[in-house]
């Protein structure tokens, strides 16, 4: 059976993403996560607030960054 509302440690770790985001947004930057066509497999790219991409980091790199390691 699904609970009504997630179990409170899902949520730490939800508003811990959360936070991480808005740091990385402080930095200006961003992760944007993709799928490559021809092999199916995820792409996760750095890109600046406008879009640029600045890099492209492995899907366990990518992790690690939203546990707060630096870029």
């Amino acid at each position: 059976m699904i609970p009504a509302t997630p179990p409170p440690e899902v949520m730490f770790e939800v508003d811990a993403a959360w936070e991480r985001s808005a740091e990385l947004a402080g930095q200006d930057r961003d992760l944007h996560f993709g799928t490559d066509e021809a092999s199916g497999r995820v792409i996760i790219e750095v890109r600046s607030r406008d879009g640029e991409v600045l890099r492209t980091i492995p899907p366990s790199r990518a992790l690690d960054v939203i546990g707060g390691e630096d870029l």
